[in-house]
């Protein structure tokens, strides 16, 4: 069995509401100015025995993580972080107690945010071209530089908002999980007020070529240094 670490934070004065975790009601363990948000007597084999315990376990880490983050600031540990004992888990606080608590000042008062941008497709009605001979070569040539010019403006559209991000935030990572998938992570203050909804719906009125979806206000996944546990 083993102690299985959430998330860290520093110590607040009013109380938290803590969540059920996996099995047990989570708890807080407190060393020196941090504090952990943990579930004692958890087999970390067990919740990883079959697929559906697997995802079952991920998920409610993740819920864990966001209720909490919505009472108050935090570090979101990675998923299956556990430790033999309180006494085990005391020492490596302590013993990280500066790297961990300078990281939580810097991302006290910010919240991340995905943006994700899925390319539009221009309809393809080649099939439906009523022509022959020359006249059918030519709306598919005409077609095809349709679908060309289509294509840079989708690509000009993505960087125009890429640029328009970075102007605005400091923090920002872009990635492509998929190819016709992108995503944009950037942290954005707790009271960022920016974030409207006429913000975003600018955001896709001036990138017509894609269909853009922005999450909610999300613990900073995306921007922890890879020493955290």
């Amino acid at each position: 069995m083993s102690i299985y670490a959430y998330a860290l934070l520093v110590p607040i004065a009013s109380p938290l509401v803590l969540p059920v975790g996996m099995e047990k009601n989570t708890e807080l363990v407190y060393s020196s100015g941090l504090a952990a948000i943990v579930e004692p007597e958890i087999s970390l084999e067990a919740i990883q025995a079959t697929d559906e315990r697997l995802l079952q376990a991920v998920l409610t880490h993740d819920r864990v993580i966001r209720e909490i983050f919505q009472q108050t600031p935090l570090l979101p540990l990675r998923f299956g972080n556990g430790f033999n004992s309180v006494e085990t888990l005391l020492n490596h606080l302590e013993k990280h107690q500066q790297q961990y608590l300078q990281t939580l000042t810097h991302l006290a008062e910010k919240v991340e945010y995905t943006l994700k941008a899925t390319p539009c497709n221009l309809l393809d009605d080649a099939d439906t071209i009523d022509a022959r001979g020359k006249a059918y070569l030519l709306a598919k040539k005409q077609r095809y530089q349709t679908q060309q010019a289509f294509q840079a403006q989708q690509c000009e559209q993505w960087e125009f908002l890429n640029q328009l991000i970075l102007k605005t935030y400091t923090d920002v990572i872009c990635e492509t999980r998929q190819p016709d998938v992108r995503q944009i992570h950037f942290l954005a203050q707790r009271n960022d007020s920016t974030l409207s909804k006429q913000q975003f719906s600018l955001w896709q009125l001036q990138c017509s070529h894609w269909q853009l979806a922005l999450s909610e206000s999300l613990p900073p996944y995306h921007f922890l240094k890879n020493n955290i546990i």
